[in-house]
């Protein structure tokens, strides 16, 4: 039983090695994608609502929004843009 978690481990280290060092995939910038963010037209209507504003705001620091993946699926999927909002809506009470 140790034996097979010792090779699931290595397996791992040597995939995550792989992917960093050879392929160089590099991890989304949060930077860049919040910037992407930014320019879409329903966040900035979202963010002139100052209750929605500060929503928004603490949730690129510690919410959903600090998460690079998230971003993306929110940027370019509809579905997850929708659970977003809906999501939002029920924290702001509106």
């Amino acid at each position: 039983m140790l034996f097979l978690l010792l090779c699931l481990l290595t397996i791992g280290l040597v995939i995550s090695f792989v992917q960093k060092y050879i392929l160089r995939l590099k991890e989304p910038n949060i930077e860049e994608l919040r910037g992407e963010l930014k320019q879409l037209t329903w966040f900035k209507e979202w963010m002139k609502d100052p209750e929605t504003r500060g929503f928004l705001e603490t949730s690129m620091k510690t919410g959903l929004l600090s998460d690079p993946y998230y971003v993306r699926k929110i940027i370019d999927q509809e579905e997850h843009r929708e659970g977003f909002i809906i999501y939002m809506l029920e924290k702001t009470k509106k």
